[in-house]
């Protein structure tokens, strides 16, 4: 029990803590504004390139899943920083409460809030740019927004061990952030990518959360795009697990290079 009340406690302390700097008005704006301005410029050089709907529908979706990203990746890395830059780290690493559920905790709250903005994405993929939901498999759509919600928290609680010990994780969050967009077959196929590079791809869980979202949207049914969830979840899974073990060793590198409280 006592491990649930700090999972719980860590997922809603970290968040109200984001509104210290981020006022309601702006997270709202940025809710709105970040995804529907994201999806607008690659759907509009698409649109440059070629009239195909399919294009168009491919652009928008990808684009959709991957504003998941911003809160999910971004927000889950530049939390220690936050930490460091407020000087409550200290304070954190101090306590004797259990590492694990404080680690995952943290992120949890960013799950909820990427899931809305895949939601949102949505609805401008639909009223804007006329991507067709007619045929799709709500629930297996569902599962997926949220199981890529859940396993990209994952891939940024693994870069964000590294914000123990580094000076300014928010590099690390732009960085990610953007190679998501070339890796993850947001824009394009990941068959266009040179072929040296395209086994990358598949290590970020973005690639098969999108994967199967487009799949789900065209008719697939859950039974179908479950062996693509199916590896999501492994590399997810395998993200948290890296992502501890990072958390852990930077924190004792920071400990002794007195790197914990740099800025």
């Amino acid at each position: 029990m006592s491990r649930l009340r700090i999972f719980f406690s860590s997922a809603i302390f970290s968040f109200r803590a984001q509104f210290s700097w981020l006022n309601p008005p702006m997270w709202l704006t940025m809710k709105f504004a970040l995804g529907l301005s994201q999806m607008a410029f690659f759907v509009f050089v698409g649109q440059f390139i070629t009239n195909d709907p399919n294009v168009i529908s491919y652009i928008a979706i990808g684009n959709a899943l991957q504003t998941v990203s911003w809160n999910t990746v971004f927000s889950v890395i530049t939390i220690t920083g936050h930490d460091k830059w407020d000087g409550t780290l200290p304070l954190l690493i101090t306590t004797p409460a259990s590492r694990l559920p404080i680690f995952i905790g943290r992120a949890m709250m960013h799950v909820l809030d990427g899931m809305l903005s895949v939601a949102i994405s949505f609805v401008f993929a639909i009223f804007l740019f006329g991507v067709n939901f007619a045929n799709a498999d709500l629930l297996a759509l569902s599962i997926a927004v949220v199981l890529t919600a859940f396993t990209m928290a994952g891939f940024g609680l693994l870069i964000g061990g590294f914000s123990f010990y580094f000076r300014e994780p928010i590099v690390l969050a732009n960085i990610f952030t953007f190679v998501l967009l070339i890796f993850c077959g947001v824009n394009f196929p990941i068959q266009e990518l040179p072929q040296p590079l395209q086994p990358i791809s598949y290590a970020f869980p973005l690639t098969y959360g999108i994967d199967a979202a487009r799949k789900a949207i065209a008719g697939a049914t859950l039974v179908e795009i479950s062996p693509i969830l199916g590896l999501e979840l492994i590399v997810g899974l395998v993200s948290i697990a890296i992502g501890y073990i990072f958390f852990q060793s930077f924190e004792r590198a920071a400990r002794k290079t007195g790197r914990l409280e740099a800025v």
